[in-house]
């Protein structure tokens, strides 16, 4: 026996005698894995497992992640925490809990696990596996998801009838799985022609469309479609419904139009649209598309996997006699239908309005409140005005109409109706010179009262009577009048915008409607309602359904309110621009009202605003042409027309 060995042997029975001390070394703690639990839950958020560590193929992971979560519409976790992480040293490997929640309308909570493994100085590896992402997944299974739409709520009139409702349209268009490719470029020709779109256009649509796509070229109404399409080869009229209002036109600026999501819908609403579903285009069904849209019904299923999605399985099928045969439940949410929304809509108003605009040739608008609450009964516009929401959102000087906020201002001021004011032909501040209007009678110059100032209807005499004002007082007065409040009224709104003056000569212009005044149709209509009912009024088009109360139209608390002594001066001289001054044409018709002819465009090529508002005992009316001649001329006519 060598030297060697005998030392072996003795070292071997000193460690037999002293087992208890003959221990091997621990091996050093595991390191913290919380850096790489939380990048797979940052990666199931994300949607991106490329960049993860994993202990295997990453192109596999990634390309299996795919498979199991294809099917899903684009959903994926809102969030992923980490719950624990334990460790076990002697197999160097790591088990995480994650509780993972998606929001599908509800709540989908579940808890999964993650196995990693530690590879030393290359730190922990996650151990792929398709049950991170669900826990009932394996090998031979994915997921999928199925929606059922929820019932868009409906769009009622002041009466609680109906106005937008799903109704029956069709979309036309080419069938490409029905034709060839040189049938489907003739067909789309002459398919785009009887349907009145581009044909160039789109026969370039059907020729990018895939090999069997049903390409559309309009989606028209029952009653608007021509008859042919089914001689066309490969023309089809696909049935489906749309929310719609009675006609193409029917208020269609404030209601609005609804359509399919388009990529830009889907990118903008941020995973709450998808592909397939009906959103708000503009107006109503725009503003309100969350309420009316409601919720779709979500199915998750556990499904089987496509043979050739079978990857090499890296654990055991969920059942015990191999992978799933049929789809199973894992979680399910009813579609909850939208929300009706009340409008103070009258039809009959409505269509009345649309008729009395049906023959202008230009942008008019017309708007009708109530009198006494505001509530909007009509807000039509021409057809020139196309879906264009004018009478709602047009930014317009509103001219001579203005001048009712200015006589309010000098009311506060200290005018009376009878107090006497300089109207001259001409007057200059800070070295411009304003006049009135081409038309204006010269026998009303000189010495004046303030009530045929305004009957009348004398630029001049504002333009004096601003010198009294402060630079805030036009301001003020508008907006206890209801012009220039910022309110949100739920729907496409501009109130009017009233600066305040930073000159004497921004006050003279903008005594008179000019200068840097905007208003739109239905804040003059607001102008005339707040002085017939005798306080400020704020229009509105939506009631609460629990209230019954309007919405939108709480007064900002640094609003002057409207006195019932002002409103009644304002109504004496109201009356008189109806019994005496420039809108006589309307005697008989309505108790007040006021002009208003309002320039714009580049120097040297001026056109003109025509407006008039006036007040019944029931409405307070704005009607509005774009280019006109005067307030009487172009303007009231549409008053009168309505009112006959």
């Amino acid at each position: 026996m060598s030297n060697r060995l005998c030392v072996t042997v003795a070292a071997s029975l000193v460690c037999g005698l002293l087992l208890t001390g003959c221990t091997a070394p621990a091996s050093p703690p595991l390191p913290d894995a919380t850096e790489t639990v939380q990048a797979v839950a940052d990666a199931l958020v994300s949607g991106d497992l490329g960049k993860l560590p994993f202990a295997g193929s990453v192109e596999d992971a990634v390309k299996e992640y795919k498979i199991v979560t294809a099917r899903l519409g684009g959903f994926r976790p809102v969030s992923v925490t980490i719950e624990d992480i334990s460790y076990q040293q002697d197999a160097q490997t790591a088990t995480a809990r994650l509780d993972q929640t998606y929001d599908l309308g509800q709540t989908w909570q579940f808890p999964s696990r993650l196995s990693l493994r530690y590879a030393g100085s290359d730190g922990w590896q996650v151990v792929w596996t398709p049950s991170i992402v669900q826990p009932a997944l394996d090998g031979y299974t994915r997921l999928t998801l199925s929606k059922k739409a929820a019932t868009r709520g409906e769009i009622l009139a002041d009466d609680g009838s109906a106005i937008v409702y799903n109704r029956t349209v069709y979309n036309v268009g080419i069938d490409k799985a029905k034709v060839s490719t040189k049938q489907a470029a003739t067909s789309a020709k002459a398919l785009a022609k009887l349907v009145g779109v581009d044909p160039d256009n789109f026969v370039t649509q059907v020729a990018n469309g895939g090999p069997q796509q049903f390409v559309i070229a309009i989606t028209l109404r029952a009653e608007a479609m021509p008859p042919g399409i089914d001689k066309i080869p490969g023309g089809l009229a696909q049935e489906t419904t749309l929310p719609l209002g009675p006609s193409k036109t029917f208020a269609v600026g404030v209601l609005g139009m609804a359509g399919l999501a388009t990529a830009d819908d889907i990118k903008k609403a941020g995973g709450t649209v998808k592909e397939g579903d009906i959103v708000g285009k503009s107006g109503l069904q725009a503003s309100q598309n969350a309420a009316l849209s409601g919720t779709a019904g979500v199915t998750v299923y556990l499904a089987p996997r496509a043979q050739a999605d079978i990857m090499a399985p890296t654990e055991p099928a969920s059942a015990s006699s191999g992978p799933v045969a049929e789809r199973q439940v894992l979680f399910t949410v009813d579609p909850v239908d939208g929300e009706s929304l009340q409008t103070t809509l009258d039809v009959k108003a409505q269509a009345k309005a649309e008729k009395v605009l049906a023959n202008q040739k230009g942008v008019a608008a017309l708007v009708v409140l109530d009198v006494k609450t505001g509530a909007i009964r009509a807000a039509a516009n021409s057809p020139a005005a196309g879906a264009n929401p004018y009478a709602t959102t047009g930014r317009y000087a509103p001219g001579s109409t203005f001048k009712v906020s200015t006589a309010l201002a000098l009311l506060r001021a200290g005018m009376k109706t009878t107090s006497q004011i300089q109207c001259p032909t001409t007057v200059t501040v800070g070295g411009n010179t304003f006049k009135n209007v081409a038309d204006f009678e010269s026998y009303h110059n000189g010495t004046i009262s303030l009530t045929n100032a305004i009957a009348w209807s004398c630029n001049t005499a504002m333009v004096n009577g601003s010198k009294k004002l402060t630079s805030k007082a036009l301001t003020t007065a508008a907006a206890s009048l209801g012009i220039g409040v910022d309110h949100d009224l739920g729907f496409p709104a501009f109130l009017g915008s009233v600066p305040v003056a930073d000159s004497s000569v921004a006050k003279a212009m903008e005594s008179f409607g000019q200068g840097q005044v905007e208003a739109s149709p239905l804040a003059m209509a607001a102008e005339a309602a707040s002085v017939a009912s005798g306080h400020t009024v704020i229009p509105y088009l939506l009631v609460d359904p629990a209230t019954g109360e309007p919405i939108g139209t709480a007064t900002s608390s640094d609003v002057a309110p409207l006195t019932s002594k002002e409103a009644a001066a304002l109504r004496t001289m109201m009356s008189a621009v109806v019994q005496i001054g420039t809108a006589t044409t309307l005697r008989g018709y309505v108790a007040g009202a006021k002009t208003g002819t309002a320039e714009f465009g580049p120097s040297g090529k001026l056109q003109t605003h025509a407006w008039m508002i006036a007040y019944t005992e029931k409405y307070a009316i704005a009607a509005f042409v774009y280019v006109g001649s005067t307030g009487a001329i172009s303007a009231g006519p549409l008053v009168k027309a309505f009112l006959s």
